[in-house]
């Protein structure tokens, strides 16, 4: 689900030790993990720091600008959206250092370089509306509010809305939530990860505090008149995108299914009643506490489940505390509107849940956000299952549930935990293997660098801590590699992720896997243009509408979200419909059916899957011709 970049910038950390050059031909820095490192010490709490300022926030700015200067200067960064994020640190500091040229030129070079239609014409909106205001009046004349505002009603009023209704609406939701209580409040889990490291800090929180100082400082006391020019926008515009996504589905009869197909949803759990009439089911087996058919399961009727520490437990639903589950429906009302505005979606939810944030004070913040990250792991499970198998009467979900805690400070995913995740990912391919699954939706996501960053509390050497996190990374990659590859039968079907940065740069699990049975999916809007959170490289295969997608929450409520997270189910509920009419299908042949009836689209031509073209493909006998086994490469050392 979306994780857009939001006022408080936060950049990869990055743990390379500086290599020593000569001149020449700059070093390529062609991953997230060849920074040279930097750690900054704080001399404050995060938190005392944005709400003080002063020289103390001053060092860190120099240090985090002469960082950025010296990458930029020194190596090369071919990455866009890596890059962009460096600029973006410059551009910080230029603001606070009141170098407005300097504002907008940097601010013109980020814009110049953004690739997706919607963000590009966005890029600096606001930003360059405060700069020109500043170099018109200056920044503490009595004045100034009243220019900046002309300033920016001038530039929104220019940008066509058929291209940036999603990025308006995205920053009104945002200016509209933003308050003081709400910054400071959030700090605090930055003074957590900050503690846990003894305030000696990666890049990404370090530039984290500055962004906040800026925030709260120049944002905060313009953040009504923001929200003014940009909601009059909003409402007066009556034009909405034109749906390209609806007239390409298929719905299936009963008597369209040639046999059921079983369809693996390895996720966060599943509510078995949103699912009734499409479960799998384990004959061999009955709830009753006891391992019925040996397998080393127990309960497994309708799937499998691991806790927090990878190992075999029971239940389809994610384990709740009991003050989570209290007022289930409000509460998972108030998460989908969390999911709505982090995807730029306006919806009634959104609205309920910027009241119920404007009604936080400081130390209610943190407590709020982890139960809308727990919420949003409860309901995870079942949105992806229920899209996997809507509108295919021959699908038989079998679930495969894990779990993980949600905390200030992340649990070390550190070589103990690979070791577990590791066995864990075996056992769960082997029982997909086992059990006849066909296709499995795979809807999320981990990072080199979220390795890393759970890693920042226990290893404070840069370099120590890149060669663990590149060996547990390995470890639990090649776990992976190594199981997808020993199931060629099984369509293994991965999420590009929501954080508008290339796959294929930051390495990833399992969407950075490139197999013959694994894909990887983006996500389009209705329209089959980009959608402005998705991830994107050359390693996804396929896009699919990830855009305001109907789903069902635990319990059954309809709900609309967005996420590569409910476009990668889109193209599993296709796989499963092509084996539901056409059992005989290879895992080869169904995915080459899928990409050679997608439809290039827009700029980019990203191949967008058409399930009505496929399954008539399916159902014609005119299959592709393709190899009965393919040669799978080993896994990654």
């Amino acid at each position: 689900m979306p994780a857009r970049k939001y006022l408080l910038l936060a950049a990869a950390v990055f743990a390379l030790p500086a290599p020593a050059f000569a001149a020449g031909p700059k070093p390529v820095i062609s991953s997230a993990s060849d920074f040279p490192a930097i750690v900054i010490d704080l001399p404050a709490k995060p938190s005392v720091l944005v709400s003080e300022g002063g020289p103390a926030l001053d060092r860190i700015k120099d240090q985090v600008e002469s960082y950025v200067d010296m990458v930029l200067r020194d190596y090369d960064v071919p990455d866009t959206s890596t890059r962009k994020q460096l600029l973006t640190l410059q551009l910080q500091a230029a603001i606070i250092e009141n170098r407005w040229d300097d504002v907008i030129t940097i601010s013109e070079g980020i814009q110049a370089i953004e690739d997706k239609p919607s963000a590009k014409a966005t890029a600096g909106l606001i930003t360059r509306s405060y700069a020109r205001a500043a170099k018109a009046v200056g920044e503490d004349s009595p004045l100034f509010a009243d220019r900046f505002q002309q300033e920016l009603e001038g530039a929104t009023a220019k940008l066509d809305w058929s291209v940036t209704q999603d990025e308006l609406q995205e920053l009104r939701a945002q200016y509209q939530l933003m308050s003081r209580d709400l910054l400071l409040g959030s700090l605090q889990g930055l003074d957590a990860n900050a503690a846990a490291q003894n305030n000696k800090v990666g890049l990404g929180l370090a530039a984290a505090v500055v962004g906040a100082r800026r925030t709260l400082v120049d944002l905060v006391p313009l953040k009504d008149r923001i929200f003014a020019v940009l909601d009059r926008r909003v409402r007066t515009e009556s034009t909405e995108k034109v749906d390209r996504w609806t007239e390409r589905l298929v719905t299936l009869s009963p008597a369209d299914i040639a046999a059921p197909v079983t369809v693996g949803v390895w996720d966060s759990g599943t509510d078995p009643k949103v699912l009734a009439g499409q479960l799998w089911t384990n004959t061999r087996e009955k709830e009753n506490g006891r391992d019925d058919d040996g397998n080393g399961f127990v309960d497994d009727v309708h799937g499998i489940a691991f806790d927090t520490e990878y190992k075999p437990s029971t239940g389809m639903l994610r384990p709740m505390e009991t003050s989570d589950v209290a007022d289930i429906a409000r509460n998972l009302k108030l998460t989908k509107g969390s999911l709505d505005m982090q995807a730029s979606v306006d919806t009634p939810e959104a609205a309920e849940f910027r009241k119920a944030v404007a009604g936080l004070k400081p130390d209610q913040v943190m407590p709020f956000i982890l139960q809308q990250g727990k919420l949003a792991l409860y309901l995870h499970g079942t949105t992806t299952a229920y899209t996997s198998a809507i509108g295919n009467p021959g699908a038989r979900v079998l679930a495969a549930r894990f779990d993980q805690r949600v905390n200030q400070i992340p649990d070390p995913i550190d070589e103990k935990m690979a070791a577990a995740m590791a066995a864990y990912a075996r056992q769960t391919v082997d029982y997909f293997k086992a059990h006849g699954v066909r296709v499995v939706n795979m809807s999320w996501r981990v990072t080199e660098p979220q390795i890393d960053a759970t890693l920042l509390s226990v290893e404070p050497d840069p370099g120590k801590r890149k060669q663990r996190t590149q060996a547990i990374f390995a470890t639990i990659d090649g776990a992976l590699r190594q199981a997808f590859a020993g199931a060629p039968d099984i369509l293994f079907i991965a999420g590009a992720g929501n954080e508008d940065e290339d796959v294929d740069f930051v390495r990833s699990f399992p969407a950075g896997i490139n197999l013959p049975n694994v894909m990887t999916v983006g996500a389009v809007d209705v329209a089959l243009q980009p959608a402005n959170f998705t991830s994107y490289g050359k390693s996804i295969d396929v896009y699919a509408n990830g855009f305001e997608v109907p789903a069902k929450v635990p319990g059954g409520m309809p709900i609309n979200i967005s996420g590569t997270s409910l476009a990668a189910p889109q193209v599993t509920n296709l796989a499963a419909k092509l084996f539901a009419v056409n059992p005989r299908l290879s895992a080869a042949q169904a995915r080459a059916i899928i990409e050679q009836t997608a439809t290039p689209e827009g700029d980019k031509k990203l191949k967008v899957i058409d399930p009505k073209a496929a399954l008539a493909v399916a159902r014609s006998g005119r299959l592709p011709d393709v190899a009965a086994a393919v040669a799978i490469p080993p896994p990654i050392r």
